[in-house]
């Protein structure tokens, strides 16, 4: 089968290529006009496959993009929290995957898959798993979760009114890479390295590996009901229980204190602020701090009864890990500080790439980002690309080769 994916630069897109190749099919990527981006290739875990451009507010060029292809698999998303890019946040979301579904009628795509969030289940005050049948309720919403609800709703109503089966992914915290570009699902393991005081919060998430989210995708696609939600996650974790992995995979002390709800949401608004004087992207938002002390956990069993399966949260918090550890995002200083465990070293998957390739990277190389999360550090989403593909996360960095690995000593 021939598979269309929107967002095929993102961490979450460019998995499920990966994926998709695995399983036997062939891959289009589509992907949002980058003049930094040359040739009509991109690598997917080291293999080349044929890329088109198309925004999302181009009809004809999406048409075009879609064309030949029996599935589409919509991944691309802005993922970004903030009252600066609320507007943006449910022009793209909503009303562009709209845009993407009338395309793949057009073209004659016969099967979607569209990416939304787990954070449309909502969540709870009580560590409590919740289910496809949950809904996003009264509780704090920041922008990005409403946009996710209404994409749902979009995706579903669209495909109904022009006879399109549709099926939704909900991933939850999207944790690993590759990525190029931060989003607030590995930020969440960011914010804890920079965090000298090593605090942590009340509540939890649901987080998932990258790569499990990628093949669940595929899964969907191929098996999963028309008109359905599934939820795509791995394993229910307290943020305390998150930073002790955290700790103990990078060599550092911690957790220690709690922080309450009020102490978060003034270190998120004092970091927006000092974001805004110094025209930068905050770590940290009021939007994703008016979420701490819920529990954002989900069962995954409608999900594997498809056959998806999870890694365990300790191997997703090292695959985090793994890649952040070589990325621009962490500073020097602490870099320098990481002792790093051997199963963070193992985690992150080394596939050869030619020097000076004029192509773009997906899947395994040096990949887009995307994915989910939330609390003060967040709950979870999913992520890739603004009006195309690709994920738009915290922060653009400059192309230069990774740091080498810090050294963990015996």
């Amino acid at each position: 089968m021939r598979i269309a994916v929107t967002g095929a630069t993102g961490m979450v897109g460019g998995q499920v290529s990966r994926a998709a190749l695995a399983a036997g099919h062939e891959v289009r990527a589509v992907t949002r006009p980058d003049p930094q981006r040359r040739g009509a290739t991109l690598l997917v875990g080291g293999q080349p496959v044929p890329a088109v451009t198309a925004s999302l507010t181009d009809s004809e060029a999406l048409t075009r993009a879609l064309r030949g292809c029996e599935a589409l698999v919509h991944c691309a998303a802005v993922y970004a929290f903030g009252a600066s890019r609320a507007g943006e946040v449910e022009q793209v979301n909503a009303e562009g995957t709209r845009a993407v579904l009338e395309a793949a009628v057009a073209a004659g795509v016969s099967r979607v898959v569209v990416t939304t969030s787990s954070v449309t289940c909502g969540s709870s005050l009580l560590p409590r798993t919740r289910s496809e049948r949950d809904h996003l309720g009264t509780e704090p919403a920041p922008p990005y979760y409403a946009s996710k609800v209404a994409q749902e709703q979009v995706a579903l109503e669209t495909g109904q009114r022009l006879g399109i089966p549709v099926v939704l992914a909900l991933p939850t915290v999207v944790l690993g890479g590759p990525f190029t570009r931060l989003a607030p699902s590995n930020a969440i393991v960011l914010r804890y390295l920079l965090d000298p005081t090593r605090s942590t919060f009340a509540g939890g998430c649901n987080v998932v590996d990258a790569r499990d989210v990628g093949v669940g995708h595929v899964a969907l696609l191929e098996h999963g009901v028309a008109g359905e939600r599934y939820l795509l996650g791995g394993e229910d974790v307290s943020w305390r229980m998150l930073h002790t992995l955290v700790s103990d995979l990078a060599g550092l002390p911690g957790p220690f204190a709690e922080m309450p709800a009020g102490s978060a949401w003034a270190l998120s608004a004092a970091a927006e602020w000092v974001a805004g004087l110094q025209g930068a992207t905050p770590l940290t938002t009021r939007d994703e701090a008016s979420t701490v002390g819920r529990y954002y956990w989900y069962t995954s069993s409608k999900a594997h009864d498809l056959g998806y399966a999870a890694r365990p949260a300790r191997a997703t918090v090292a695959a985090s890990l793994a890649w952040l550890a070589v990325s621009l995002d962490l500073p020097r200083w602490a870099r320098e500080g990481l002792r790093l465990h051997p199963e963070v070293r193992a985690a992150r998957e080394l596939v050869p790439a030619p020097l000076g390739a004029p192509t773009g990277t997906a899947g395994a190389g040096t990949a887009g980002a995307g994915a989910a999360g939330a609390g003060a550090t967040g709950a979870g989403a999913t992520g890739a690309g603004a009006a195309g593909a690709g994920a738009e996360g915290l922060s653009r960095r400059p192309r230069r080769s990774p740091p080498a690995w810090p050294r963990r000593r015996r």
